[in-house]
Formats: structure tokens, sequence, C-alpha cells
């Protein structure tokens, strides 16, 4: 009978830490699914063809404020005015500075379903990437855009 008990106890101990590995997994998961990026390896390659001009960064924030500003914020925190009702904050986007263009343009495309963070496949491909380039901008890089020669 205590051979039992303890084979018992065993095993409701052995469940209640799996419940809890479980339970964490899932908390920092949520709270780091911003750490790594979405895009597979190969997205790292793809290679923006349009140059970082005011005019190109300037058409995505056009774009990122008619879609991304209100999960994103105005200024790319993460902050707009549905993030606090979404169940994964949307990223900072000007955290993400180890991200290749090709990466943020693949984000874009695909989006992120588990997150909320829809696809845009059916916005162009020239649209996408000024999009990337005003994320970039975001993040501090192409400040002031290049000037074409």
């Amino acid at each position: 009978m205590i051979r039992k008990t303890k084979q018992i106890a065993l095993v409701l101990g052995m469940a209640l830490i799996a419940a809890f590995s479980v339970k964490s997994g899932v908390e920092a998961s949520q709270h780091d699914a911003h750490e790594h990026s979405h895009a597979p390896a190969t997205a790292k390659k793809l290679k923006n063809p349009l140059q970082a001009s005011e005019e190109n960064i300037a058409a995505g924030k056009t774009l990122y404020t008619t879609k991304c500003v209100t999960c994103h914020g105005d200024d790319g925190k993460g902050s707009g005015k549905m993030a606090a009702k979404l169940k994964v904050k949307p990223a900072d986007l000007t955290a993400l500075h180890e991200r290749t263009e090709g990466e943020i343009y693949w984000v874009i495309t695909n989006g992120i379903p588990k997150s909320g963070m829809p696809a845009m496949k059916t916005a162009s491909a020239e649209d996408r990437w000024k999009l990337t380039l005003y994320v970039k901008h975001l993040m501090g890089e192409h400040p002031h855009g290049e000037h074409k020669d």
C-alpha cells in the first residue's frame, strides 16, 4: 500500500512539473515571440531591388500608416491602438537590428499567423520592398534616405 502511494505521489509530482513546464514555455514563447526571425534562412539572402531614397522611404511610410500603424504604432514600437487587444504584442520594429531586409520583406509578405500579423501578399512586391525600407528607417537605418546620382 505504501509503495502504491509513493508511485501515485511520484506520478502526480511529475504531472505537476510537466504542467508547469508547458505553462512556462507558453509564457516564454509569447514573451520572446519576436526574439528570433520568423523568416526561413533563405530569406536572409533576398536583396531589395529599390534604393533607400527619400521618395521610396516616404512611400513606405505612407503604406505603413495605412497598413501597420494600428498595431505597431506611429513610432514602430508596437504600441498601436490595437496592440493591447492582441494576444501576442506586436514587434517593436525599432529593435529588429539583426534582421536583414530580406527577412523583413518575407515577414511582410507572409505574415506571422500565430501572432496575428497578416500577410501582405496582395500588395505589389515593389510596395512590400518600400515598406521594408521604411521599417529599416524606423530602426535608424536610412535616416534621411540616399539620393540617386
